[in-house]
């Protein structure tokens, strides 16, 4: 090799040990923002499975519910009934629209 081709190369080994750190930091940043995101959600999993295990918190909070508003709840039930039947039938309508082969099913 020439030394103008030595010199070509350790140039562009510095521009990409260069451009491999960036990308380095930039993996880290996006780690570090899911990393955030996933203990959140184990948080949210957990106080959930904590709940399931103490069923009488849940009823209790249903109960002070009711107790508190009780017009206000049925109207939020009605709402998120309702919302649950346009989901199911939009999922339903969107299984029957998408062949099937190659997607899960839920």
């Amino acid at each position: 090799m020439t030394r103008e081709q030595l010199i070509a190369l350790r140039e562009r080994r510095a521009e990409l040990v260069a451009r491999a750190g960036s990308e380095r930091e930039a993996v880290a940043s996006m780690l570090a923002r899911s990393d955030a995101a996933t203990r959140w959600l184990e948080a949210g999993a957990s106080a959930i499975a904590e709940l399931g295990r103490h069923p009488a918190w849940i009823a209790g909070s249903v109960a002070l519910l009711f107790a508190l508003r009780p017009k206000r709840v049925l109207k939020w039930i009605a709402s998120g009934w309702s919302l649950w039947r346009v989901y199911r039938g939009a999922r339903a309508w969107l299984w029957r629209a998408i062949p099937r082969e190659g997607i899960r099913s839920r």
